[in-house]
């Protein structure tokens, strides 16, 4: 890799800027001819390309604003600096466009794949760069800035082996993935079929308050300062958010979260987990409710009535005494229990495998990404 040659981004694939457009240009109603257009929020792991669109006519799009098949869109401004410079490829023909607070990498073909740059740009290399790279008040990259961004660019064949590679291990994730959320949604099937819907109790067991069922608890919350690369899982909003030196709770419990935009999720945690008080711990349940019952209870149930507060959503103790919960005789919960174990357990052997797949591409990506051979134009003169 140190003989490979240090190219500027602008030299083997050409930036171009989104569509700049104002409220008036939008199309509610678009009909055909009309072009739809792509912001940060489309670009995940691939472009979502059919949900949450702004159609404009196309009077208002360049031709080159137009997305070929294998162009890149990046987020190149956001409110949030984790979005920014997230990238994802256009793996199909498609009419549309981008906005301007994204842009377009249209790799040139006789000099680079497009691959190779859609993986260069997922790589931790140029992710740290991009962080780097933002302003301090306003969260961009500037577009000079990209174009001259220096990576090491392989002979052409290599660069098609390192993305077979990676795609070999990014196609164990998805389907790992896939298995894991179809193994996850067995669970609320087989608990509708057991025991109906909890929301209206079809089958009229006995109902109890949650708040006499468990006892909701917030405990302290631990600052981002506190957290640790290692040590025991915390529980916040939205789920694990890193580790700290103790626990808070020995065995599992369920955690509801009470604050923010996922207001009422339910999360199961591990055994020896500490749990902030971003989320509602249920501690000290009855003993005539598993846990796996209760929580796909509360998941399907939801917690729409509970939750207060429009521009901060939240559950209080005293707005969860409206849950109620029907409690169905303890052995058809533990037969619900034992299949809900049998399908989390293979969902968690799916973890693993998506978890192995991400090592193994996250582990060639930093040999062929590496820092040392992604330089800024400055670092390269």
């Amino acid at each position: 890799m140190s003989g490979w040659p240090s190219v500027r981004l602008d030299t083997v694939a050409s930036v171009i800027r989104g569509v700049t457009f104002g409220k008036g240009d939008v199309i509610l109603a678009p009909v055909e001819g009309d072009i739809p257009v792509l912001r940060a929020g489309n670009i995940d792991r691939q472009l979502i390309l059919d949900d949450d669109l702004v159609w404009l006519p196309k009077r208002v799009v360049r031709e080159s604003q137009l997305l070929r098949c294998h162009d890149i869109v990046m987020c190149m401004s956001s409110g949030s600096a984790a979005i920014v410079g997230k990238s994802a490829l256009l793996e199909k023909e498609w009419t549309g466009s981008f906005g301007a607070f994204c842009a377009a990498i249209r790799a040139k073909p006789a000099k680079v794949e497009a691959k190779f740059l859609a993986h260069l740009f997922q790589g931790a290399a140029f992710r740290c760069w991009a962080s780097a790279a933002q302003g301090n008040n306003i969260k961009n990259l500037n577009k000079s800035a990209l174009e001259g961004y220096v990576f090491r660019l392989p002979p052409r064949d290599e660069q098609r082996r390192i993305v077979r590679l990676l795609d070999r291990a990014a196609e164990i994730r998805r389907r790992a993935d896939a298995a894991r959320a179809k193994a996850r949604a067995i669970i609320p099937a087989v608990f509708l079929d057991m025991f109906g819907d909890p929301a209206t109790n079809p089958n009229g067991w006995p109902e109890h308050a949650l708040t006499e069922l468990c006892r909701p608890r917030q405990w302290k919350t631990i600052t981002g300062a506190e957290l640790l690369p290692s040590g025991f899982p915390v529980y916040g909003a939205n789920g694990v958010i890193g580790f700290y030196s103790d626990y808070n709770h020995e065995e599992p419990v369920i955690a509801v979260t009470c604050r923010g935009a996922t207001c009422g999720t339910v999360n199961v945690t591990v055994p020896r987990s500490y749990v902030t008080g971003n989320a509602m711990c249920l501690d000290d349940p009855s003993p005539k409710l598993e846990l796996e019952y209760l929580a796909t209870a509360l998941r399907l149930r939801g917690f729409r009535d509970a939750i207060t507060g429009a521009a901060q959503p939240q559950i209080t103790r005293q707005a969860l005494t409206v849950v109620n919960v029907p409690v169905p005789p303890s052995s058809l919960q533990r037969a619900f229990a034992e299949q809900a174990q049998r399908l989390e357990a293979t969902a968690r052997a799916l973890d693993a495998a998506a978890a192995k797949a991400e090592a193994m591409a996250a582990a060639l990506s930093a040999e062929v990404f590496a820092p040392e051979a992604a330089t800024t134009l400055r670092d390269a003169a």
